[in-house]
């Protein structure tokens, strides 16, 4: 080895490359050290802004949407039946029936997708180094859904009990 060769840590400071490392730095408008410059570590977490959402919590949030304008669809659709229905007479035909038992299928089906989103959603939010928003918001609105669904039922079965 060179014995006049010194590493960049044992070298001293030369004066004209500090000025001309100064010279290259654009100048702070505030006339002091730009926290870019200082090298000391940021006051303010940045992973956490480098997180990526969560797919299973996107998927559930987009379920729990999907559901609930199939859920707005169904009843709008079931309540322009209503009207159909209470008209006719004691009688029900094939078609009233049918269609009857068309919204019923698409309500169970609704309730499922809920299921799956409540699963998903509790996936989402169980996966580490992900946000965890989507998952928290499609596991909640999946959850009321249900839950309003089972109250829905219950309802009907006590009114069918006393009748």
């Amino acid at each position: 080895m060179d014995p006049n060769y010194l590493s960049k840590s044992d070298k001293q400071a030369d004066p004209q490359d500090e000025a001309a490392r100064q010279a290259e730095s654009p100048p702070d408008p505030a006339g002091g050290f730009s926290p870019l410059d200082t090298g000391a570590p940021s006051p303010y977490q940045e992973e956490r802004y480098g997180l990526k959402h969560s797919g299973p919590g996107i998927t559930s949030f987009t379920i729990s949407l999907v559901t609930l304008v199939g859920y707005i669809i169904t009843f709008m659709i079931a309540g322009s039946m209503a009207g159909a229905i209470m008209n006719e007479t004691d009688n029900l035909t094939v078609r009233t029936s049918e269609s009857i038992m068309t919204l019923g299928m698409a309500v169970l089906g609704l309730i499922a997708l809920n299921v799956i989103g409540v699963i998903v959603g509790i996936i989402g939010i169980s996966l580490r180094g992900r946000r965890k928003i989507f998952g928290i918001l499609g596991t909640i609105i999946n959850g009321v859904i249900i839950l309003l669904f089972m109250l829905m039922v219950s309802a009907v079965l006590v009114n069918a009990g006393a009748m």
